[in-house]
């Protein structure tokens, strides 16, 4: 019986065609599914030997952060709260994965690591060597001097004179962090309440203060001698100040050389 079948099945020319046309709509749509799953398996074995972006990314934020902390602990910033965003091209996934640690070397001579920075990332190794461009973003919230009232210009700057406020820096300032930093400095010019202090609004730290007793020291080839006197200036290091003899009242004029001391000119 079923060799009869078959042999209708075989003699029957509209059931050969349908046969025909059954195995080719086979071939058309079940066969592409197999060569794209193919295709999807060779790709994601590719993209195992490429480079992790991601990877990248999480490892110049941990040296952005060092550098952070770095730089905090040389200038004694406290309690500092970076924002870290990268930008790293995407051409980056294309490249091949570093069988050697990056190295990420500044673009740029930003001293403080805020605001836009440039960095290169770079692969050094036997087998691959490569190198890109990459921009990091910092903003870094950390408290900052402050004036609490209004003061004067050339005015000896005192504790009571500052308050401490937190600020966001999206860019490089000379701000000052610590109290101690300018306490008994001068200002250069009038600072409103509020306004922060910067560098740039106060006067180097003077050797000699006006009205301090100062060492008057003389002298001249393997001559030495000293006197006490008062100082009627200011004085920084090698600046030329008014000093009055306190042995005779004799305003003289002497160099700034160490802390309280002043040397003759002749």
């Amino acid at each position: 019986m079923k060799i009869l079948k078959r042999f209708e099945l075989e003699s029957n020319p509209v059931n050969k065609e349908f046969l025909i046309l059954t195995y080719l709509i086979i071939l058309l749509f079940f066969s592409p599914f197999r060569v794209f799953a193919d295709n999807l398996q060779e790709v994601k074995l590719t993209n195992s030997n490429r480079v992790n972006i991601q990877k990248i990314k999480k490892t110049l934020v941990g040296e952005i952060k060092n550098e952070i902390q770095h730089y905090s602990d040389i200038h004694g910033w406290k309690k500092v709260v970076p924002n870290i965003k990268v930008n790293i091209p995407k051409a980056i996934t294309s490249l091949p994965q570093c069988p050697a640690p990056v190295r990420f070397t500044a673009q740029d001579n930003q001293q403080q690591p805020i605001g836009r920075l440039k960095k290169q990332i770079t692969c050094e190794s036997s087998t691959v060597n490569w190198r890109l461009n990459a921009t990091v973003y910092v903003q870094l919230t950390l408290p900052v001097m402050v004036a609490r009232t209004l003061i004067h210009r050339d005015e000896i700057i005192t504790r009571d004179m500052l308050d401490s406020k937190k600020l966001q820096l999206k860019a490089p300032k000379s701000i000052i962090t610590n109290v101690d930093q300018v306490i008994g400095l001068h200002t250069n010019r009038r600072i409103r309440q509020g306004q922060l202090i910067t560098e740039n609004l106060l006067k180097k730290p003077f050797l000699i203060n006006k009205g301090d007793q100062v060492l008057i020291v003389a002298k001249k080839g393997k001559f030495e001698a000293s006197t006490k006197g008062v100082a009627l200036d200011h004085g920084k290091m090698k600046e030329q100040i008014k000093v009055e003899n306190t042995a005779n009242q004799k305003v003289i004029h002497a160099r700034v050389f160490a802390q309280g001391k002043v040397e003759t000119i002749f």
